[in-house]
């Protein structure tokens, strides 16, 4: 005797239910991800005003009559923004080795490898922080907040970053992160990201 067939309506609810679940988990990630809609954030510390002290000045590149610069002097005041698979993590340890040879003072994270990302940075977020503390250094994954940043650094803090072609990033990015994302999981053993751009 043959088991008894499910009504088509069945598994189509259930497919209807699967899928408004997993529509609103989307949803829910979504607005993690993405910045608030007022204009202008406000400093999330109550100190917002109790910067970091000032700089003792670099010496500056000498400038020569014909416009070109004379020696080049290293900066030791540095906000590096960590990008995702840009090679940041080869830069970000560099920054470490610099920053430990000429014995600078690095804004480490307080408890992960990151800011609490996607949050958007908060001075509260560093470890041994306290109002008017001033870092050298500030390189781990971050979602850039200039106000709470620009505190902890001093004023001739230089900012920089890793760019990379949008191509590469996104083929990068899709072979790092695939094995995590379901819609790749249906994806044929072979050149996934050829089907998945023809589909």
């Amino acid at each position: 005797m043959l088991p008894p067939q499910k009504k088509p309506w069945e598994s189509m609810a259930k497919g209807l239910v699967l899928g408004a679940l997993f529509t609103s988990f989307l949803l829910l990630v979504y607005s993690y991800a993405v910045p608030p809609l007022h204009a202008g954030l406000a400093s999330t510390t109550p100190e917002a005003a109790a910067s970091c002290s000032p700089p003792v000045l670099e010496p500056e590149a000498v400038i020569r009559a014909n416009g070109s610069a004379g020696e080049c002097q290293p900066r030791r005041n540095i906000v590096f923004l960590k990008t995702h698979k840009t090679a940041s993590s080869t830069l970000l340890n560099i920054l470490f080795r610099f920053g430990q040879k000429h014995r600078l003072k690095f804004a480490f994270p307080n408890g992960r490898n990151d800011f609490d990302y996607p949050t958007f940075f908060a001075r509260s977020l560093v470890q041994d922080y306290r109002p008017g503390a001033c870092f050298n250094i500030i390189c781990n994954h971050m979602r850039f907040h200039y106000d709470e940043v620009r505190g902890l650094v001093p004023t001739n803090a230089i900012f920089i970053t890793v760019l990379r072609d949008p191509a590469r990033l996104f083929e990068s990015s899709f072979h790092y992160f695939g094995p995590v994302v379901p819609l790749t999981w249906k994806l044929s053993a072979g050149d996934k990201l050829a089907e998945f751009l023809q589909d």
